[in-house]
């Protein structure tokens, strides 16, 4: 009777063994399809971060696809470059220093701009100092009176100038001559133009002046005529 129990007991260990699962071959494929597709993504978003990251330039930009091509915008003043791979961002690079280089010199040149008013009182202002306009200025100066080209190495005048106006730079003889070759071109084209639409007739003719402070002979040619209002004109052409 003992000989017929023991024969039908059946082994833990057999039991154990029937209750776990046998694995499924299409949970493993997923598995495996779920872990490569996990790191593509990974891949993928490490490759953009790296790219996005290339150069600093693209912290002032943003892309846009502008007429088929994609362009960069900058973010400080709207100008749109080209993003062409042969040409890298050295030219976006350029364009930041500059851009953040006029902004930070208007923010340094806000100045408070005092005006009378007709009680006596005064009232203060925002005031932009224009260095280009102030170089103008210097050049219609030196025209107007004659004054030599040297003066503006004089250290007197630089010490006036700084008194008046710290933030402007006095330029070189060379560069304040220049200057005063641009004031001729641009009056100059004023002149063609208001001849152009004159109706009247127009008299050439050359003169002779000497300059009073360096003693020379200079020789131009004027016109003259007599505009719509009826007033005689007088323009230096060359």
């Amino acid at each position: 009777m003992c000989d017929d129990n023991e024969e039908t007991q059946v082994p833990e260990t057999q039991i154990e063994e029937d209750n776990n699962p046998t694995p499924n071959e299409n949970d493993s494929n997923l598995a495996v399809t779920e872990n490569n597709d996990t790191e593509a993504t990974i891949s993928t978003q490490a490759a953009m971060n790296k790219r996005k990251g290339r150069s600093p330039a693209w912290e002032h930009f943003e892309k846009k696809e502008i007429r088929g091509q994609i362009n960069a915008v900058c973010i400080h003043c709207k100008n749109i470059l080209g993003t062409s791979s042969k040409n890298g961002t050295r030219h976006l690079l350029d364009h930041v220093k500059s851009s953040l280089y006029k902004r930070q010199r208007t923010i340094d040149q806000s100045m408070l701009n005092p005006t009378k008013l007709s009680d006596g009182s005064v009232k203060l202002g925002n005031y932009n100092f224009d260095h280009d306009h102030a170089r103008k200025a210097l050049a219609n100066m030196i025209i107007l009176h004659e004054y030599p080209l040297s003066m503006v190495d004089h250290i007197g005048f630089k010490m006036y100038s700084n008194a008046l106006q710290p933030l402007f730079k006095v330029c070189s003889r060379n560069t304040t001559k220049k200057d005063i070759f641009k004031v001729f071109e641009v009056e100059r084209e004023k002149t063609m133009k208001l001849l152009d639409t004159n109706r009247s007739r127009i008299a050439i003719t050359t003169d002779m002046w000497t300059s009073n402070n360096q003693k020379r002979g200079f020789m131009t040619i004027t016109s003259h005529f007599i505009d719509d209002a009826w007033n005689l004109q007088s323009r230096l052409i060359r």
